[in-house]
């Protein structure tokens, strides 16, 4: 009778463990996650380092010339096939300002026009004598347009989809700083509630245990994500370029995961019952 109910402590005990150990894996994973995405996708910083790396800067001047090409067809700048395409060089700063209008801590953005006038003026400075006659072309059209040139802009380069993406980003900033700080709030609730049912021992070892799972999910699903543009043409998705640029930053994601699995192993396993 009495080996029963011990029988029973034991399988309670371990099965509340168990219940632990998931919840602290997702939330450290959630923690994870969220610092990650804050710290990359969400900073113009990081953004802008990324865009200049070799794979990623092709994709930047691929898409920069793709709106390029649309402006040149809005305001009739005839040129032959690829005859207007941007240099990498003239493509950067247009880039550069996309990402500053959008990420960072913003105010709510109501109009894409300070954004237009910007980039209108980086076409300007950035297409001398030495570009395409193409480009030129389109330089020379655009003057041609005057005060509805800006307006021509917001429409060949979608700036009032980014417009929205802005504010999107910029409240997903706010939202993740405030989930980081709940979910660390209670990991610390946790983490309480564990040292007062366990040892010190158990406690680092069921946690470190946790991380390694948190670990795991964040190689997985970053992995799976960086492969997304290698196994589909993304091409022709809108917005595909964002998953492209996305895929190598997911890579870094890996790295990451790998680092906490081999951070949290170590302690787990010295901790480990003998």
């Amino acid at each position: 009778m009495v080996e029963g109910k011990r029988a029973d402590l034991r399988r309670m005990g371990y099965e509340q463990n168990n219940q632990y150990k998931r919840l602290l894996a997702f939330v450290i994973f959630l923690i994870a996650a969220l610092s990650l995405i804050t710290a990359t996708f969400l900073n113009p910083i990081f953004m802008k380092k990324q865009i200049r790396t070799s794979y990623n800067r092709a994709v930047v001047v691929r898409q920069v010339n793709k709106n390029y090409d649309s402006l040149a067809d809005l305001i009739n700048a005839d040129s032959e096939d690829n005859s207007n395409l941007l240099s990498d060089t003239q493509t950067q700063p247009i880039a550069d300002h996309i990402i500053d209008y959008s990420l960072g801590i913003h105010w709510f953005k109501v109009t894409s026009l300070p954004l237009a006038n910007q980039i209108l003026s980086d076409i300007d400075q950035g297409i001398a004598k030495g570009s395409s006659s193409g480009a030129q072309e389109v330089n020379r059209k655009l003057k041609k347009q005057g005060t509805n040139a800006p307006y021509a802009i917001i429409k060949a380069f979608n700036l009032s989809v980014i417009t929205l993406g802005a504010n999107i980003a910029g409240l997903l900033f706010i939202v993740n700083l405030i989930i980081i700080i709940v979910t660390i709030i209670t990991m610390v609730s946790l983490l309480n509630d564990m040292k007062s049912r366990a040892t010190i021992r158990m406690v680092i070892h069921g946690t470190m245990a946790a991380g390694m799972w948190a670990g795991f999910w964040l190689i997985l699903i970053s992995g799976l994500l960086a492969l997304v543009p290698v196994i589909f043409n993304v091409d022709n998705i809108e917005f595909g370029f964002l998953l492209e640029i996305g895929s190598s930053v997911f890579l870094e994601y890996v790295i990451a995961g790998v680092i906490i699995y081999i951070i949290c192993a170590i302690p787990w396993q010295i901790t480990a019952a003998k």
